[in-house]
Formats: C-alpha cells, sequence, structure tokens
C-alpha cells in the first residue's frame, strides 16, 4: 500500500465514522495498520469507532496506543476522557485525572476555555475523592486564568465563593496550606461583595467566622495535645 493509498483509506475510516458506519471505519483502520502500525490517525478512528459499537475495552486500548505514539496530540487524549465519562469505565477513576491533566497542558496555550471546562471537572474529580489540597490548588489556578482572561468581578465573586463552599466542609482535614487557600478565597470573595450587591452577603460572612472558629479550636486541640 503507497502513501497515498494511505491517505485514501484513512479519509473512507473518517467518512464512514461521518456516516455512522462504525464496523466499515474499522475495517479501512485495519487495512493502514497492516501498512503503517505506529499510524495515529488510524488508532484514534479506531477508539472513536469502537466506542460507537459500545466496545470500551477496544476503545481505550486504540486511544492509549495511540496517545502513546503522539502524547501532545489532543485526540487521543480527548477521545480517553469523553470515554470515561461516558462508559464510568472500568479505570475511569483511576486514568482519568491524568487524562485531564494532560488535557490541561494541552489546552493551555490554545484554548483558554476549554481549558476551564477541563479544569472544572478535574476539581469535581478531586472533591468526589476528598482530595481537598488538590481540589483548593486547581481552582485557584482556575481562578487566576479566568481573572488574566478580564473576567468580570460578579463572576470571579462566583468562583471564589465556591471556593470557600469547597473548602469549608472540609475543615477537620485540611493543611495549613488549604487553610490558607480557605482564607484567601473568603477574603476575596467578602471583598467583591462590596462591589456586588447581594443578598447572602451576610451568610457568606457568617460562614467565613465559622470556618474561622473550626480552625482556632482544631489549633488549639493540637497544641493541647
Amino acid at each position: 500500500m503507497s502513501s497515498k493509498e494511505v491517505k485514501t483509506a484513512l479519509k473512507s475510516a473518517r467518512d464512514a465514522i461521518r456516516n455512522k458506519e462504525y464496523k466499515e471505519a474499522l475495517k479501512h483502520c485495519k487495512t493502514v495498520l497492516k501498512q503503517e502500525k505506529n499510524n495515529y490517525n488510524a488508532w484514534v478512528f479506531i477508539g472513536v469507532a469502537a466506542a460507537e459499537l459500545e466496545q470500551p475495552d477496544q476503545a481505550q486500548s486504540a486511544y492509549k496506543k495511540a496517545a502513546e505514539l503522539e502524547p501532545d496530540q489532543l485526540l487521543a487524549w480527548q477521545g480517553l476522557a469523553n470515554l470515561y465519562e461516558k462508559y464510568n469505565h472500568i479505570n475511569a477513576k483511576d486514568d482519568l485525572p491524568g487524562v485531564y491533566q494532560k488535557l490541561l497542558d494541552l489546552y493551555e496555550s490554545v484554548d483558554k476555555q476549554k481549558w476551564c471546562d477541563v479544569c472544572k471537572k478535574l476539581v469535581d474529580l478531586y472533591y468526589q475523592e476528598k482530595k481537598h489540597l488538590e481540589v483548593a490548588r486547581t481552582w485557584h489556578k482556575l481562578i487566576k486564568t479566568r481573572q488574566e482572561q478580564g473576567a468580570e468581578n460578579e463572576e470571579l465573586h462566583q468562583l471564589w465563593r465556591k471556593l470557600t463552599q469547597f473548602l469549608a466542609e472540609s475543615t477537620e482535614d485540611q493543611n495549613n496550606e488549604t487553610q490558607q487557600l480557605l482564607f484567601t478565597a473568603f477574603e476575596n470573595a467578602l471583598g467583591l461583595s462590596d462591589k456586588i450587591p447581594s443578598e447572602d452577603h451576610q451568610v457568606l460572612y457568617r460562614h467565613f467566622i465559622q470556618s474561622l472558629s473550626k480552625c482556632i479550636l482544631l489549633l488549639y486541640f493540637q497544641v493541647s495535645s
């Protein structure tokens, strides 16, 4: 098979996927791989077709192979993320945070909106696993990115407040860095509240005082023991 024939087969695979002819797409991809076993696009197309045929194990293997071949290309990582999200694949819990981290690296300089979207998904994962420090660091980086993009005060207020909600629930498990990030979040949320009239201003102050009281009590018991 010549280089031209490989390109033709890949085009046929792409067209078959667009037409939802996924088994046909797999045939074209396998034809390509007989000639070029390390063809990135062929492995990605196999991942797409296998996922649509509800064959998540084959899809995962194909996407991972493609990611190994071209680790700085987006398509395979996007495919893995979509696969884990859609099928709740057995490896999703362990692998998905790393996939999101890779997507963050790749999106950072090319698509800030998608970077923010993935960042929020990663925070949700960390939150579910009670990884409070990772939640704080990742959300703090999200806020910094939105500030650099010129986000409005109202959005920034909501982001800082969301971080207080994430962290205020886990005061007992926090280390010094997490506590500092919590108080930084309260400080910024309260500061922005002065510029944004809000009925829940008092609620934010109350939560801040409650969190501060918990931290003081924890510090007291640590010193006493």
